[in-house]
């Protein structure tokens, strides 16, 4: 019974690093698509109810907000990644969707705490967000 226990042990520790690896790039792969889906449901949002809003990315904060006349200082939506999974930059952008307008081009790069990094770009021409792998990535 001792040396089963061992086995199970040994095999557990082998696996756990491997695990917690394949953890963090779930969770950046599901970070990225939650900041498309909340670029794309502002885009449709600003179409719909056709009014102007900003979309402010707060690398410091690690949040995704948006901004309209109607919601005034404090933000309509506001999106918080998970914990392990940061944006990369310094400075907070502030982005303008006009209704009717052209989508400007917004690239917003998301990184785990492994180093693995995302970029989330939406397409000025089409309005679709793009998700790619960034190069120099393991994964």
């Amino acid at each position: 019974m001792l040396i089963v226990v061992m086995i199970v042990a040994a095999i557990t520790g082998i696996a756990f690093p491997a695990l917690t690896a394949g953890l963090a790039s779930v969770r950046l792969s599901s970070a990225s698509g939650t900041v498309a889906s909340f670029f794309t449901s502002s885009m449709n949002r600003v179409d719909r109810r056709e009014e102007a809003a900003a979309i402010v990315i707060s690398p410091k904060d690690n949040t995704l907000a948006v901004f309209t006349a109607a919601s005034g200082e404090k933000p309509a939506r506001t999106l918080d990644l998970p914990q392990g999974i940061s944006i990369e930059g310094d400075e907070p952008r502030r982005v303008l969707l006009l209704p009717g307008g052209t989508v400007p081009r917004v690239t917003v790069v998301l990184r785990n705490e492994k180093g693995a990094r995302r970029s989330v770009e939406i397409d000025p021409v089409t309005g679709v967000p793009n998700i790619r792998r960034m190069e120099g990535d393991a994964r």
